[in-house]
């Protein structure tokens, strides 16, 4: 799961934030192709001068969900506001400013973000261990080489409050905030697992069984692994393993699941899970006296 910190303009954000705003976008003057190693649902990360005025730091972040090529008239048709300004003639003005040249580019680089949560005082990357220039023109990865610094950075942002001023009846930035959460801690305990040594047979089944889960929304899917889920009810968090092994390998892969399961959760202790000790659950084909002995298994882990 990646993240990088996005150098914002603070009027534009300070927009957003009192509109409310959860999806808005983002434009960038430079024509080089967009993102590597940066996918739907990964985390963009406002970098801006806050309130006060005195430094940079994050003020708050959004989910990437994807990338075009737009001109002013354009990206106002598809966006309006949710660009950041209140009308089309603001938006050129800014733009304008941040060319190079001062004039308004045929067409720029959209950034369509969803989900904005907003943070009521900055984090300053000092604080999360990180190294960020505060002339930064465009963009830098954050966990590239520090696969923990996200988590830093939301949970230093936790302490400090979310803006759910931000919020409205259906959309709830705290939620959103606990889930990003604990993505970020699933992710980076699935690290700890060992390599799956299914055949190709039994990981297809394994992905069949989950994927009803993960279409229906009830679940998703663990980045790092296989097939692996989870999902969060009333702050609890629930992984959710499927199972499926032929005949010779079933004393194998038995064992191999209880394994996983123990892993899961002595790492969730030790990393401190947000909302604590996870529940499991496993679904498989098998014959009920065989889903019960791994249910019966699992509660004892």
């Amino acid at each position: 799961m990646s993240s990088i910190a996005y150098t914002t303009d603070q009027e534009m954000i300070e927009y957003h934030r009192l509109c409310g705003n959860r999806d808005v976008n983002f434009w960038r003057l430079s024509a080089r192709a967009g993102f590597t190693d940066f996918k739907r649902g990964d985390l963009l990360f406002f970098y801006a001068y806050g309130q006060s005025k005195r430094k940079k730091g994050f003020v708050g972040y959004a989910h990437f969900e994807s990338t075009s090529r737009l001109s002013l008239n354009e990206m106002w048709k598809r966006y309006g506001t949710a660009n950041g300004y209140s009308s089309k003639e603001r938006l050129k003005e800014a733009i304008e400013l941040a060319s190079r040249t001062g004039a308004v580019p045929d067409t720029m680089n959209c950034l369509h973000l969803k989900d904005c949560v907003y943070f009521n005082d900055p984090v300053y990357p000092k604080e999360a261990g990180l190294s960020i220039n505060e002339k930064l023109e465009s963009f830098t990865y954050l966990d590239r080489n520090d696969p923990t610094a996200t988590l830093r950075i939301l949970r230093i942002a936790e302490k400090r409050g979310i803006d759910i001023w931000a919020g409205s009846q259906n959309y709830e930035p705290d939620s959103i905030f606990e889930l990003d959460e604990v993505r970020q801690q699933l992710s980076l305990i699935s690290e700890k697992l060992a390599p799956e040594d299914r055949s190709k047979t039994e990981l297809r089944k394994a992905k069949k069984l989950i994927r009803p889960l993960l279409q229906e929304g009830e679940a998703e899917k663990i980045r790092g692994t296989e097939a692996d889920a989870f999902f969060v009810r009333d702050g609890k968090v629930t992984i959710i393993v499927p199972f499926a092994a032929q005949v010779t390998d079933k004393a194998k892969r038995i064992q191999e699941l209880l394994g996983k399961l123990v892993i899961y959760k002595t790492a969730a202790e030790a990393e401190e899970l947000r909302g604590g000790t996870p529940e499991f659950r496993i679904i498989c084909e098998e014959k009920e006296e065989t889903k019960e002995f791994l249910l019966n298994a699992v509660n004892h882990v």
